[in-house]
């Protein structure tokens, strides 16, 4: 709940502030412990909590970690970090979180507050760390995880922004040129009475057609994108096809599964390493995949998991796991390392996400390239071709 109040300090001052506590009675004991006396308190509107950044998240981990190491007690780290992070989201987390701490909530529980903002996987974490007494490396190999993650993402990024940069910009460019520059040449070449080749013909065509229907090419690309995400967001089911669709697109799909396999097998790793027991984690696997699809084959692998099924057997059930994913989990549990196993799924997958991204990257800019040539290509060629026609028979 969030409370504004008026408060008497030590000095008798008039204190105005605002506050969050889980009831009025924790408020009170709030503003007791700052040395204040309660005059005056009204329930306010919840405000909107802003979502924590992947970035943030992996400065949490390291930072809270390395004051543990220190031995700074657990609410002082939190203190420090809400005070001195230059992250505002990070500093507003490490706020509540401390207020939770210091109320007798453990760091786990406090964390289960915030919602959708963190992943099951990464509390259920938190929590195996604190039961084991392991929370400060559970940390380390969380943030370790967590930036591993972050730098495959921004790869990608990286590697699909110039393409689609560049794309836009030819496709403006090709669509201004047909709009304006086309029809003045037509009407020329059409004063000429020349008998114009077929690639000509084909360019006037359809700059008729962008010139009459333009208002639909440029506007429904965004509304069947904008019709597609509310419809995602209205029915599950058309965002688990969605979803599904998106893991087997041309070229990106496989780099996409790649690295949801990738992080999904080191979480579960992680998790199994911490002590969770196989399927609590899976549980936790399955609520915290953004995949649909995959979080969907998750969740079933983890019924069959629990109705006795080998974890191998159960991940084989379902095509988007591939065979060799399969074996290696089938050796892990024979050889009693299912950990390592995962650990190692977890690089070998993340290392053909990167070369894949790689080699895709390689592909993409020749490839556009050369349609960004042979489309401006054609244009110029089906206006000029007429034009030196014209003017070598006016040459005659």
């Amino acid at each position: 709940m969030y409370f504004r109040f008026k408060a008497l300090d030590a000095r008798q001052q008039l204190i105005n502030g605002e506050s969050e506590a889980l009831d009025l009675d924790a408020l009170i004991q709030q503003l007791q412990q700052q040395g204040l006396e309660l005059l005056h308190v009204r329930r306010k509107r919840k405000r909107r909590v802003p979502r924590i950044s992947r970035r943030d998240i992996i400065d949490f981990c390291f930072q809270i970690e390395h004051l543990l190491n220190a031995g700074i007690p657990l609410l002082d780290a939190l203190h420090d970090l809400a005070e001195h992070s230059a992250s505002t989201h990070l500093r507003a987390l490490c706020q509540r979180l401390s207020r939770a701490v210091s109320n007798g909530q453990a760091l786990s529980a406090a964390l289960q507050t915030e919602g959708r903002q963190l992943e099951p996987a990464f509390i259920g974490l938190i929590r195996a760390g604190e039961i084991s007494g392991r929370l400060p490396d559970v940390l380390q190999r969380m943030g370790h995880n967590l930036q591993q993650a972050e730098a495959l993402a921004a790869r990608t990024s990286q590697a699909l922004t110039y393409p689609a940069v560049a794309g836009a910009l030819v496709i403006g460019a090709s669509i201004f040129l047909m709009r304006f520059l086309v029809p003045q040449v037509r009407v020329f070449l059409d004063e000429a009475g020349l008998a114009l080749p077929l690639h000509t013909r084909l360019l006037f065509a359809l700059s008729d057609f962008l010139d009459r229907y333009w208002g639909w090419v440029a506007g429904l690309p965004p509304s069947l994108l904008l019709i597609a995400i509310l419809a995602a967001r209205s029915s599950p089911g058309i965002r688990l096809q969605l979803d599904r669709y998106a893991l087997k697109v041309p070229l990106t799909g496989a780099l996409r599964r790649k690295t949801l396999i990738a992080r999904q097998a080191d979480l579960l790793a992680l998790l199994y390493a911490t002590g969770i027991p196989l399927l609590e984690a899976l549980e936790a696997l399955h609520k915290s995949c953004a995949n649909r699809f995959l979080a969907q084959a998750l969740k079933q692998t983890r019924d069959a998991v629990e109705q006795g099924s080998s974890l191998a057997d159960a991940f084989a059930r379902h095509e988007i796991f591939p065979p060799l994913l399969i074996r290696m989990l089938q050796v892990g549990e024979r050889s009693g390392a299912l950990e390592k196993s995962l650990g190692n799924i977890a690089r070998l997958y993340e290392r053909e996400a990167s070369t894949s991204m790689k080699r895709l990257q390689t592909l993409i800019e020749p490839a556009l390239t050369l349609s960004i040539g042979i489309l401006l290509g054609w244009i110029m060629l089906s206006i000029l071709q007429p034009i030196y026609s014209i003017i070598g028979q006016t040459a005659r």
